[in-house]
């Protein structure tokens, strides 16, 4: 069973430092780091999502992914997802 709040925090600290990210290289970063044990996307697609509808992420374009040639949403993390850190 999955930590959500906890994957979420993650999450809002990836995007804090990177600024903008696609959910593929958000989930690069979770496997690099240690709190995923494989680069899988459904572990950071589904708490963007959580987080968009929360207000603490936004999307802030899109971008051609190279390996499937499709466009993939880019997001940014707002104030309120730096102010849910903060409180962490």
């Amino acid at each position: 069973k999955v930590d959500k709040t906890k994957r979420e925090i993650q999450v809002l600290q990836i995007l804090s430092e990177y600024k903008e990210l696609t959910a593929k290289q958000v989930a690069r970063y979770m496997a690099y780091r240690g709190y995923t044990k494989e680069i899988d996307y459904n572990h950071a697609r589904p708490r963007l999502t959580a987080l968009l509808e929360k207000r603490q992420v936004c999307i802030v374009g899109k971008e051609l992914d190279l390996e499937t040639h499709c466009k993939e949403v880019v997001y940014q993390i707002t104030e309120l997802g730096k102010e849910r850190i903060k409180q962490w």
